[in-house]
């Protein structure tokens, strides 16, 4: 499948022409702020907390959720429902609600000057007609379109597909990042129209030899780099302290096909121990087995009166 042409989509970050890579050290760590109030019903403490824990998890960018947006603005609305709009609609109303969200960034707060971030992430409940899931229509704002999600794309679950995307983001506004390749090679840098097809470079976090080639040389945050891929940055289920297990306690089980959250079914199971299921499950089969039997014998004693 030949990639198509659009200067506008952008299924993975592409280079950035004035970004060279260089060492953080003696710079300013970039910003890259995640907008959520798109999101909808997949907005999640577990998600929001993922995505600031990467801010720990290396020192090359900054990461942060972005809440003072315009929320009665007409692209929240038409993005936030699950449904699908035109590309062209998001290229024509993603430029003035790019341009309120700086203005209110770069408002001074408490009478200290502000800074709007370096690039701007939206996140959105809708898909685009063209099913493309990732989308530059704007400046510094890049959308990313979930409406398309369905439960059996997981493993990846919906988190670790944008909590990925997050990372990616981050790669390319602190580095740039080499141009998206086919064909799939379970790289974080593969071309992935669908958001289906991305979910191999998620699970594996491999860096193909062509990637590493571009981005590795003379890159002194290159381990951290590899360390956030292929859910690394997660740490260690056995401690306690681990961004693995914080996610648990927000409620939220790694690779899970739930979307961003668990539903109420799946958490009520949760609590509930596997002893009164059991339990729970051979008195509703004692139970049907007593009405069977009485509802044979009362037709057996209908048939005696000749009923």
């Amino acid at each position: 499948m030949a990639r198509k042409s659009s200067d506008l989509t952008e299924t993975m970050p592409s280079v950035a022409s004035n970004i060279q890579m260089s060492p953080t050290i003696g710079r300013k760590r970039p910003r890259v702020g995640v907008i959520v109030a798109c999101l909808g019903e997949y907005d999640s403490k577990a998600l929001r907390y993922a995505i600031l824990r990467l801010n720990t998890a290396q020192s090359f960018v900054e990461y942060e959720i972005v809440y003072d947006v315009p929320e009665d603005h007409e692209f929240v609305a038409r993005t936030r429902y699950g449904g699908v709009v035109q590309t062209s609609y998001i290229k024509h109303a993603v430029a003035c609600f790019e341009a309120e969200v700086v203005r209110r960034q770069s408002e001074p707060f408490k009478n200290t000057p502000q800074t709007p971030c370096d690039r701007y992430l939206a996140l959105c409940n809708c898909q685009l007609e063209s099913g493309v899931y990732l989308f530059k229509p704007g400046d510094k704002m890049r959308t990313m379109m979930v409406g398309s999600w369905k439960t059996y794309f997981a493993p990846p679950s919906l988190l670790e597909f944008i909590v990925d995307i997050c990372i990616k983001q981050g790669i390319a506004e602190a580095f740039g990042a080499p141009h998206s390749h086919m064909p799939s090679r379970g790289c974080i840098f593969d071309y992935n129209e669908i958001l289906e097809n991305t979910r191999n470079g998620v699970l594996i976090g491999h860096v193909c030899e062509e990637c590493t080639a571009y981005m590795a040389p003379s890159n002194p945050n290159w381990d951290e780099i590899k360390m956030l891929t292929g859910g690394r940055w997660l740490g260690d289920p056995s401690d306690p302290f681990s961004a693995y297990c914080e996610l648990q306690r927000l409620g939220f089980k790694i690779f899970k096909a739930s979307g961003v959250r668990d539903s109420f079914f799946r958490r009520f199971l949760d609590i509930i121990p596997l002893q009164f299921c059991g339990k729970l499950a051979e008195c509703t089969a004692l139970g049907f087995a007593i009405y069977l039997a009485l509802f044979l014998g009362l037709k057996d004693l209908v048939k005696v009166f000749g009923g």
